[in-house]
């Protein structure tokens, strides 16, 4: 009898974990991309191109999410899908951004197209963003932050979406 009380409280602990770990998942979310830039949103000096293309993720939660072996990858319209496993030690803070340049990542988007996704270390997938077409300097992006999918003329990398 008292063996069964253990295991059940053993089991109730795992659950809860379980929980809180597919709960944390799920408050990282894709919240804008960059996929035809013309401007320097990398501040880096130089106009447009490649490098200032961005993905920029956003956690919804209330509690600090370390994304350390996450993976990002553009999967659609490329022969070569770029992947991009973010580091060690990266942690989003509460209502936090996260803007990866293609510059770090390797994580193309093209501008005819492509679908973005955003990997748990286990492989499960957490959130994906497709689109078919683009405009210069015209992010994709959720609009509150975390919200349905829009666009917006003013790209935020590392801020909060206009």
């Amino acid at each position: 009898m008292t063996e069964l009380k253990y295991t059940w409280k053993y089991l109730i602990s795992l659950i809860c974990i379980i929980m809180a770990v597919v709960a944390a998942d799920a408050n990282i979310v894709i919240n804008e991309m960059l996929a035809n830039p013309a401007s320097d949103w990398n501040r880096n000096g130089e106009v447009g191109g490649m490098d200032d293309e961005f993905v920029e993720l956003f956690n919804a939660g209330q509690d600090p999410i370390d994304i350390s072996g996450y993976v990002m990858k553009d999967t659609v319209f490329r022969s070569t899908p770029g992947e991009y496993t973010i580091p060690n030690g990266t942690v989003v803070k509460p209502g936090g951004f996260l803007a990866i340049f293609v510059s770090s990542s390797g994580v193309f988007q093209g501008n005819d197209g492509d679908c973005i996704k955003l990997f748990d270390p286990s492989g499960n997938l957490v959130d994906e963003k497709e689109y078919n077409s683009t405009t210069p300097d015209v992010s994709f992006a959720r609009i509150p932050d975390g919200g349905k999918w829009g666009n917006s003329t003013t790209p935020t990398p590392g801020e909060a979406n206009k």
